[in-house]
């Protein structure tokens, strides 16, 4: 029995038209899906003559003068030395970190920044012990079994004792399942409110007056983030334990797979540090230990590992205007 085309698959015809699949293309996935040849034909002439899909046609040619646009961004980087790893910067001043990253979107590797924070000698897993104890906090758990874990992230919320995820972190064991991020952040205020006294801020690059735009990471080794993009300039700033991070610019987001929302479908297998093609971007690799702290510019992809037990912050309370959601508007047509 052939299978019939309804309306989900004339959408998906008219779609992939507009996008630039031939017929051919369109033909060969419909055949194997078990539609009649005959009717995969009558259905591609009409979308072909359809009004709508040739008013479609022109937000496609749109999108792709824009995709045209970051395509000259992407040679023009590729022929530009720096841009083959991610630059250093110890003791950078506020104003040198604005001006030469900041405001011209590059990421930077940064260390001695954060020396004199208490954090650096008292974070530790038995710190966190003592200092929280069988206070409850919220995790992301049961990450092993959901292979969209990250997108699923708010499904994934669970309680136990400080006590009981420090335990996790001191056997060693490489793993993925457990791992506190920012996503709960505002569920754990309360639990963390006697660690906030060791972070003594980053001046000149940090607004002191926001205090909600702070959040704290701590896991085993293995936790993995997947490729995304944030909303927002990111400083990833590593307490303790040392994570390694594949980034990718913002203007080779054509070529970044984004199938839903600001995730990607590329995993560090497929996406490993390496020059860009015609069918991948440019991926780089950093790696920050303790004390040295990664800024991520609003819009660049970036996929991190952890290689040990790690404990760290990330900050958006940049004090130079750092809002970019407000007008993001993709979020659930793509």
């Amino acid at each position: 029995m052939k299978t019939a085309i309804d309306d989900n698959w004339r959408g998906w015809i008219g779609a992939n038209l507009m996008l630039g699949s031939t017929a051919e293309q369109i033909a060969h996935v419909l055949e194997a899906s078990g539609i009649d040849p005959a009717q995969i034909q009558a259905e591609i002439k009409a979308a072909k003559a359809s009004p709508y899909v040739r008013g479609g046609n022109l937000l496609s040619e749109r999108i792709k003068k824009r995709d045209w646009l970051l395509a000259c961004y992407r040679k023009l980087a590729n022929q530009f030395d720096s841009t083959s790893k991610v630059p250093r910067e110890h003791q950078l001043s506020a104003q040198d970190f604005y001006q030469n990253y900041y405001f011209r979107h590059r990421p930077v590797v940064l260390s001695g920044l954060i020396d004199h924070w208490p954090a650096m000698t008292r974070w530790t897993p038995d710190y966190f012990e003592q200092a929280v104890g069988d206070a409850p906090v919220q995790v992301q758990f049961g990450r092993d079994e959901d292979a969209s874990y990250e997108m699923n992230s708010l499904e994934l919320r669970s309680e136990m004792s400080m006590r009981e995820f420090v335990a996790l972190l001191k056997s060693d064991e490489p793993s993925n399942n457990a791992y506190m991020t920012a996503n709960n952040a505002d569920a754990n205020q309360k639990a963390l409110a006697s660690l906030w006294p060791d972070v003594a801020g980053i001046d000149g690059y940090l607004d002191p007056a926001i205090k909600d735009r702070r959040f704290f990471w701590m896991g085993p080794r293995g936790t993995v983030t997947p490729y995304h993009h944030d909303l927002t300039n990111n400083l990833l700033v590593q307490v303790s334990g040392t994570k390694k991070v594949l980034i990718t610019a913002s203007f080779d987001t054509p070529t970044m797979r984004n199938h839903w929302h600001c995730f990607s479908e590329w995993d560090a297998q497929s996406l490993p540090a390496g020059n860009a093609d015609l069918e991948r971007p440019a991926a780089f690799e950093c790696e920050i230990g303790p004390g040295e702290a990664l800024f991520i510019p609003v819009g660049w992809w970036h996929h991190v590992e952890a290689l040990t037990p790690t404990i760290g912050l990330s900050f958006t309370n940049f004090v130079y205007d750092n809002d970019y959601a407000s007008f993001y508007t993709t979020h659930g047509g793509l």
